[in-house]
């Protein structure tokens, strides 16, 4: 009887020990395009766990996503809508990160655009809603130069073009200039009547049968995003090679998102429907509310 005491005491011990054992969280993979600003920016190092993946192209991302090469990642809104609607992969939102940050540089309208070259990467996102904005205002006669975004800043300063669509960092690189510049968060208060979200954050479907790591991640982009203002200014110079005025611009024009996701699905579903309006999207309204019914994720 006493020894089968002490075995109990013995099992005991070993199932307390085991429980005190710190667990060992698997690896969460977060993509991201190069040069495209975030909180995982200031996640990065944070937690053992994640691990960062940066891709050129928004199709190498996909492409990732598709192949269960990573977990997470932070795209545009319209990128999440155009995979979804084209792949039989399941894929959903599961946080917002950030309202429009691109802005129209070297103008002070877009009436001023007529009669102007505007550069451009035409396969992008921006472009489309560039393009919704501008049918929404009316405005055309403007010529658009097709280049990739690492040039956009060099050719409106050799004066090859009047104008650029531009997101950040690149927006504020000219700002900080003294551009004239209209922002697309004022052309969709005046055209749109609500602020669209830019970058969300979608997921897998293998990563989300992984409760515990999908609210560790979560708790940790919520941290960062508390955290914006006073970590961002010092990390994003660093990385992207911004001078202090730069930043100081960035700073002001960047509204990263700290609400829950059912309070931005509207913002997400207006960034749908420019893209739609802006060609970028080929699919009927309804195509759109049928995405929107099964695209956020509930947990």
């Amino acid at each position: 009887m006493r020894r089968l005491l002490y075995l109990l005491a013995l099992v005991v011990i070993v199932l307390v020990a085991y429980a005190l054992i710190p667990k060992q969280r698997s690896p969460v993979i977060a993509a991201t395009i190069q040069g495209g600003i975030s909180t995982l920016d200031l996640m990065e190092g944070k937690a053992e766990w994640l691990k960062v993946m940066r891709f050129d192209k928004p199709l190498d991302v996909a492409q990732a996503l598709s192949k269960g090469e990573v977990d997470v990642a932070v795209i545009t809104s319209e990128m999440y809508a155009k995979f979804a609607l084209s792949s039989k992969k399941e894929l959903k939102i599961i946080a917002a990160e950030m309202l429009q940050n691109q802005a129209v540089v070297g103008v002070s309208g877009l009436r001023d655009l007529e009669g102007k070259r505007v550069g451009a990467t035409t396969a992008s996102g921006t472009y489309a809603m560039f393009q919704a904005y501008t049918r929404l205002a009316g405005v055309k006669g403007y010529e658009v130069v097709d280049m990739p975004p690492p040039q956009l800043v060099a050719a409106l300063d050799r004066g090859d073009i009047d104008a650029a669509v531009v997101w950040e960092p690149m927006a504020s690189k000219l700002i900080a200039k003294g551009y004239e510049h209209v922002d697309f968060t004022d052309l969709a208060e005046k055209y749109v009547g609500k602020q669209p979200v830019m970058l969300v954050w979608v997921a897998t479907e293998g990563f989300l049968r992984r409760p515990d790591d999908v609210k560790a991640f979560l708790e940790l982009r919520d941290k960062a995003a508390q955290r914006w203002n006073e970590e961002a200014p010092s990390i994003l110079k660093k990385l992207y090679g911004l001078s202090d005025e730069e930043v100081s611009t960035l700073m002001a024009r960047v509204k990263i998102w700290t609400g829950n996701l059912k309070e931005a699905r509207e913002g997400i579903i207006s960034a749908w429907e420019l893209a739609r309006q802006g060609g970028y999207l080929k699919v009927g309204e309804d195509a759109l509310k049928e995405l929107a019914s099964k695209a956020f994720w509930g947990g």
